[in-house]
């Protein structure tokens, strides 16, 4: 054999001895993660240039919230069981209690949550729920300052039925929907109910507000995951609702309230994708709450006490 066949010999070994190595090699090959598919979407306009809506006129100052004890209000809901009063809500270390007031900010009752406490109550809103022709409230536990809480809450119940005979109500039994986001803990102060869905949407309290949904009917045996929807290039959500009709939707800043209207059978997400007008807003000292009228008329907004300024009622009516 010539040197020549020989140093071919040698080298077929050598492979075949490499390749008989690599397939038995117990060690593991490196798999790559599939990275994951974000399907939200994200749409960009500048809050600060977009076209006012004259469909409502300028906010009405109906009267202050006659309870000194209400610093930090944070949440709003329209009764349905008394016409023009509202459900109204504070927000960390305050007592685990909803108040209900006329228009005018007279205290009618309240109602104590017995089995839950307030560890951040940011928003409420009513809506539909499980049982048919009922008036839920639903009452959301989301704000998360520091980002550190891995589980938030949303409370479901009935509209407690308050009167002059029973103006103070405690609450033992309800819907506790446990869920965290996908992309980590954040903080929000902002939640919104479907009335024809019943999908629980929560908006985050970012730069850029992100949107998640809880599709119905909600899981109320464990944790679950929030679906995200999308973006807004709308930074420091305060509050949000959407119509009784489900037809708009309003979004709350400190200083703006974004406003969308459907103009055909749109999904919330398709909605929201469209570019908001504003609505008349009069700034108020720390304003973190909104909600529509149960007739669709207009909407009220709240805010806090700051500098013992006491906090009122104001109301936007539909021309």
């Amino acid at each position: 054999m010539n040197s020549f066949k020989i140093i071919l010999f040698l080298s077929f070994i050598i492979i075949c001895s490499s390749c008989k190595k690599n397939a038995n090699d117990p060690s593991p090959v490196p798999i790559i993660p599939p990275v994951a598919i974000d399907t939200s979407w994200a749409v960009y306009y500048n809050a600060t240039e977009l076209l006012k809506s004259t469909a409502f006129n300028n906010g009405v100052n109906l009267g202050n919230i006659q309870n000194k004890n209400l610093y930090e209000i944070s949440g709003i809901a329209a009764s349905y069981a008394i016409p023009k009063a509202l459900w109204m809500e504070q927000d960390s270390g305050n007592p685990n209690v909803i108040y209900l007031f006329d228009k005018a900010g007279l205290q009618l009752g309240s109602a104590e949550l017995t089995s839950i406490s307030n560890r951040d109550w940011e928003d409420m809103s009513m809506a539909p729920g499980p049982l048919a022709g009922i008036n839920y409230i639903y009452l959301a536990e989301i704000g998360d300052n520091k980002k550190v809480n891995t589980t938030n809450y949303i409370y479901r119940f009935p509209e407690p039925i308050i009167s002059i005979s029973v103006p103070n109500q405690k609450i033992a039994i309800l819907d506790k929907i446990t869920f965290h986001y996908p992309d980590g803990s954040k903080n929000a102060e902002a939640v919104m109910i479907d009335p024809l869905t019943k999908d629980v949407y929560v908006v985050s309290k970012e730069d850029n507000a992100v949107i998640y949904v809880a599709k119905y009917p909600q899981d109320v045996t464990k944790d679950f995951a929030m679906t995200k929807v999308g973006v807004l290039p709308i930074s420091t959500v305060t509050a949000a609702d959407i119509s009784p009709d489900g037809s708009e939707v309003v979004i709350k800043t400190y200083s703006q309230i974004f406003y969308w209207k459907k103009t055909s059978n749109e999904t919330i997400s398709q909605l929201l994708k469209k570019t908001p007008i504003l609505l008349p807003y009069t700034i108020e000292a720390k304003g973190e709450a909104i909600c529509w009228a149960t007739d669709g008329s207009g909407y009220y907004t709240t805010s806090e006490v700051v500098d013992n300024m006491p906090a009122f009622v104001s109301f936007y009516k539909r021309k």
